[in-house]
Order: C-alpha cells, then sequence, then structure tokens
C-alpha cells in the first residue's frame, strides 16, 4: 500500500504542470503500472518513461514524446496517440485496440504481439517497426509507411492498407529494406496501390483480398494462399509466385514479365490482357484459366495441366 501512495505522489508530482504549458516527466520516469486512463496528457513529454503495465486506455496522448519509452504490455486501448512519436518504444504485448495513431511515429518500434485490432494508423510511419505475431484486424494503415518492417506471423484480415508503402526502392539502391511478411494473414485485406516492391509475403494467405494495381515487381509470393484475390492492373515484374495458391484470382491486365510461377494453382484465374512474357508455369495448373488478349510471348507451360482458354493468342 505504501509503495502505491507513492507511486502516486510521484505521479501527481512527474505530471504537475503550469496551464497550457506541456507536461513534462522526468527522463526515465518510473510510472510502471500507473492508472492513466482516461487523462489528458496532450504533448506529454515522456522519453524514455517506464510505462510498462499502465493503464492509458483512453488517455488524450496527441503530439505525446514517447521516444524509447517501455510501455511493455501497457493498455492504450481507445487512446488518441495522433502525432505522437513513438520511435524507438517497447509495446511489445500492448494493447491498442481502437487507438488513434494517426500520423504517430513509430520508426523501429517494438510491437511483437501487440494487439491493435481496429487501429487508426493511417499516414503513420512505421520503417523498421517490429509487428511479429502482431494482431492487426481491421486495421486502417491508409498510406502508411512500412518499409523494413517485420510482419512475420502477424493477423493484418480486413485491413486497409491501401497507397501503403512496404516495398523497397529498385534492386541495388539505397532506399529502405522491404518489409516481410512472411506467414501473414491478409485475408479479405485491402492493398489497392500499395507498393509491395521485394516484399517477403511467402505462405502469407490473401484469400479474396484486393490488390489492384498494387506495384508486386520482385515481390516473393511464392506458396501462398490467395484464392479469390483481385491482382488486375498490378505490377508483377520478376515476382515469385511458385507454388501458389491463385485459384479464381483476377490478374487481368496484370504485367507479369519474367515472373516464377512453377507449380502454381491456376485454376479458373482471368489473366486477360495480361502481359505473361518470359512467365514460368511450368508444371502450373491451368485448368480453366482464361488468357484472352494476353502477351505470351516465351510463355513456359511445359507439364502445365492442359484445358486453358487462350482466346486465340496461344502459347
Amino acid at each position: 500500500m505504501l509503495r502505491a501512495l507513492a507511486r502516486s505522489l510521484a505521479l501527481a508530482l512527474a505530471l504537475a504542470t503550469a496551464p497550457g504549458v506541456a507536461q513534462t516527466l522526468s527522463p526515465g520516469a518510473e510510472m510502471q503500472g500507473a492508472d492513466l486512463s482516461g487523462k489528458v496528457l496532450e504533448g506529454v513529454a515522456a522519453q524514455g518513461a517506464n510505462l510498462s503495465g499502465a493503464d492509458l486506455s483512453g488517455a488524450q496522448l496527441r503530439r505525446a514524446d514517447l521516444r524509447e519509452a517501455y510501455l511493455r504490455g501497457a493498455d492504450l486501448s481507445g487512446a488518441d496517440l495522433s502525432g505522437a512519436d513513438l520511435g524507438g518504444a517497447d509495446l511489445t504485448l500492448a494493447r491498442l485496440d481502437g487507438a488513434n495513431l494517426t500520423g504517430a511515429r513509430l520508426t523501429r518500434t517494438a510491437l511483437v504481439r501487440a494487439r491493435l485490432d481496429g487501429a487508426i494508423l493511417t499516414r503513420a510511419f512505421m520503417a523498421g517497426a517490429d509487428l511479429t505475431r502482431a494482431r492487426l484486424t481491421d486495421v486502417d494503415l491508409t498510406g502508411a509507411v512500412l518499409q523494413d518492417a517485420t510482419l512475420v506471423q502477424a493477423d493484418l484480415t480486413g485491413a486497409n492498407l491501401t497507397g501503403a508503402r512496404l516495398g523497397a526502392g529498385s534492386p541495388g539502391s539505397d532506399s529502405p529494406a522491404p518489409a516481410r511478411l512472411t506467414g501473414a494473414d491478409l485475408t479479405d485485406a485491402v492493398l489497392d496501390g500499395a507498393d509491395l516492391t521485394s516484399v517477403g509475403l511467402s505462405e502469407a494467405r490473401l484469400k479474396d483480398a484486393s490488390l489492384r494495381g498494387a506495384t508486386l515487381s520482385y515481390a516473393d509470393l511464392s506458396w501462398i494462399e490467395a484464392p479469390g484475390a483481385d491482382f488486375s492492373d498490378a505490377a508483377m515484374s520478376a515476382a515469385i509466385l511458385k507454388g501458389a495458391n491463385l485459384a479464381g484470382t483476377d490478374f487481368s491486365g496484370a504485367v507479369m514479365d519474367l515472373a516464377r510461377a512453377a507449380g502454381a494453382i491456376l485454376r479458373q484465374s482471368d489473366l486477360t490482357a495480361a502481359s505473361l512474357n518470359g512467365v514460368d508455369l511450368t508444371l502450373a495448373d491451368l485448368t480453366g484459366a482464361i488468357f484472352s488478349g494476353a502477351d505470351l510471348t516465351g510463355l513456359r507451360v511445359d507439364g502445365a495441366t492442359a484445358n486453358p482458354s487462350f482466346g486465340g493468342a496461344g502459347p
């Protein structure tokens, strides 16, 4: 009890501030387990503070400085963190369900196994963030920057990543490394127009996902499960699709030159007007696939299952 009283007193002193002056915590302040739920802490300077296990649910933390803060296991559900800086912070196992992180900076932030279901991360800068096994269902990542981020086995079911930047620049350039989404769940996700250049998506689940007009050049999509996905008008030159399940997928108008899709399942897929120059479809299942108007120059179909509809544009 004495410890709790002391912590409450220290908290009151730490947050004491004159009217109109941004609240400040002493660098490295120890506030683990503190109850700050619903508090108005707009612009608070809490760099390096220890807020592990703290209750910040519903708190107003707009433009807060939480760089290098220790927020492991903290509850930030429903908090307003728009414009906040969480660079280098540790949010492992933290709860951010429904939090507003519009325009927030999460550079190199640790979000391993964190929960962000329904969070708003529009235009958030998350380069280098670690979201391994994080829950991001129905999250809004419109226009977010996720280059060099790790989303291995993350759950992004129903997420909106329209216009998000996850890809690297041109091969050999000094641009940031691509995001890593190996085994991620992107079922029903929207990635229209997203930059996924060189992104690692092997074994990811993309069932019924929308990637219309997305850039997937050099991306690793091997062994993905993407039945019913929409890749129409996507740029997929030199993408790796080995063993991918693409049954019923829409590739109409996509540019897939030099893609490697040996052993892929393309049953009933629509490749109308797609550019398939030099694509490797050896041993692929092309039953009922539609190639009407596609560019099949140099297409390799050795050992592929027959009966595709080439619509007069034979291989």
